[in-house]
């Protein structure tokens, strides 16, 4: 009885293993049979590539277009500066528009300090960029982790800079934190467990996740009527992410709570989230807006988690008009 049920399990095993291998193969040829997919950044794009030096030896890479008052781009773990392909045309004509690929992402490299300090060391290394640039007076927007990124810049820079620096903030399907009902030394250990497990499959030589589960994952990230097309570019840049990146986040961001620090946020604020978000729902959306002075919320509906791919024209908009409201730098 034992081997024919465990025979049983193994072929309902195969059976849906099979199932979502099509599945997967389907959407695949839909977006090969739609076309190119979503434009990735690259020299025919008339961007400028730069290259910052960070104070521990990494190297910070964004990419700009456009002149005018600044807008800094800020992406989610196991992206890059690919996602703000829309933002970075449809701002570019009034805006100096820079896309930051933050570290361990992208063209970044992690300097000697790896991802010790957290979401506190990505915000230093965007500080730099800003400096590095010159950036006054910008729309800083931050997308997931990215939004962590901006909030903890904004409330924990030095006396005077955010005042210079940043005129307003748009903070899209991201969270203030925790992200999870769990107590957070539960949550802790489990992250904890899971990075010490994509660390050792790094050493093992293991690259990424099996295919069909990153696309899983990057489905995840959208609403019902996802493009396939803009799947299969989440699914590549989260291919292209070290797993000692996302074993170097996981606990950070699972431990990240700047909820007790949202009323220090002093600038315009907007919030933009998809109504189908799955990863950060419209809840912590509402909590930060109702944490931060004067905060606006936009819920945009049916999109999920990436707004930029889901709904570029709608979200460039939302940003224009919040970089109108910035407020002029202090001297």
């Amino acid at each position: 009885l034992a081997a024919g049920a465990a025979g049983v399990a193994a072929g309902a095993a195969g059976a849906l293993w099979t199932a979502q291998h099509r599945a997967v193969a389907r959407q695949l040829g839909a977006a090969a049979r739609a076309g190119a997919r979503p434009a990735r950044l690259g020299e025919a794009d008339g961007l400028v590539h730069r290259t910052v030096e960070l104070d521990d030896g990494g190297v910070a890479h964004a990419v700009e277009r456009g002149d005018g008052p600044p807008v800094v781009l800020l992406h989610g773990i196991t992206l890059a500066a690919d996602v703000w392909h829309g933002q970075l045309g449809d701002l570019a004509d009034r805006h100096r528009v820079v896309a930051v690929d933050l570290r361990g992402h992208g063209r970044s490299e992690v300097g000697d300090d790896g991802f010790a300090g957290g979401i506190g060391r990505l915000a230093i290394d965007v500080r730099q960029v800003v400096d590095a640039l010159d950036l006054d007076g910008a729309l800083l927007v931050g997308h997931s982790l990215g939004g962590m990124v901006a909030l903890e810049l904004v409330t924990s820079a030095p006396p005077g800079w955010t005042g210079r620096r940043v005129g307003a903030l748009a903070l899209v399907d991201t969270s203030a934190g925790p992200l999870t009902g769990v107590p957070a030394r539960p949550a802790g250990v489990l992250s904890g467990a899971v990075a010490g497990g994509l660390r050792l499959a790094e050493r093992l030589g293991v690259a990424s996740a099996p295919p069909d589960l990153r696309w899983w994952v990057a489905r995840l990230a959208f609403g019902p009527d996802a493009d396939p097309a803009q799947v299969a570019l989440t699914e590549e840049l989260g291919a292209a992410t070290p797993l000692r990146t996302l074993a170097g986040l996981l606990e950070p961001v699972a431990a990240f709570d700047a909820t007790g620090r949202l009323a220090d946020v002093r600038v315009p604020s907007l919030v933009v989230v998809g109504s189908h978000d799955r990863l950060t729902p419209p809840r912590h959306a509402r909590r930060l807006v109702a944490g931060i002075p004067g905060a606006r919320l936009v819920e945009l509906a049916r999109a999920g988690h990436m707004p930029m791919l889901e709904r570029p024209r709608e979200l460039s908009r939302l940003l224009a008009e919040q970089a109108a409201a910035a407020t002029r730098p202090v001297a």
